[in-house]
Parts: structure tokens; sequence; C-alpha cells
């Protein structure tokens, strides 16, 4: 017995494969997979890319720390 795997990105090929496959008496077993959407995908990517819009880091990380003061955090006082 043989087992091959193949790839479908496209449903016109996969239905006429499976008809074909059902002519000729063969066995399978279909098994999809979800696939991201490339656009949101994409999307992400260019927020990554753009970045954090931090004009003045100093300032932005006092008032990161100022934020979290009152958490308690293990280390912080040593």
């Amino acid at each position: 017995m043989s087992q091959i795997i193949l790839e479908l990105n496209n449903s016109e090929d996969e239905n006429l494969l499976l008809t074909l496959l059902q002519r000729l008496g063969i066995s399978y077993s279909l098994n999809r997979k979800e696939t991201p959407e490339t656009k949101n995908l994409d999307h992400y990517r260019q927020i990554i890319q753009q970045g954090a819009n931090i004009k003045n880091f100093a300032e932005f990380m006092r008032d990161f720390e100022q934020s979290r003061q009152d958490r308690e955090l293990p280390f912080r006082n040593e």
C-alpha cells in the first residue's frame, strides 16, 4: 500500500481530485487545516514594523515605573 499526501489551496482542484479518486475507487482521507488569513498577518506585521511611538524614552520609562509602584513585586527594594 502507498500513501500520498497532497496539499491543495484551490477548492476547485480539491473537488476535481476527490471526484477522480471516487471514480477510480481509491480510498482517501481528508484533513482540512485552518490557515491564518493573510490579511490579518499583514496587518500585525505592519504594526510590529512600525514599532512604538516613543519620542522621549526616558519620560516613558519614568511614567511606566510610576504606574507600577503600587504593585508588590519580589526583589523590588533590594
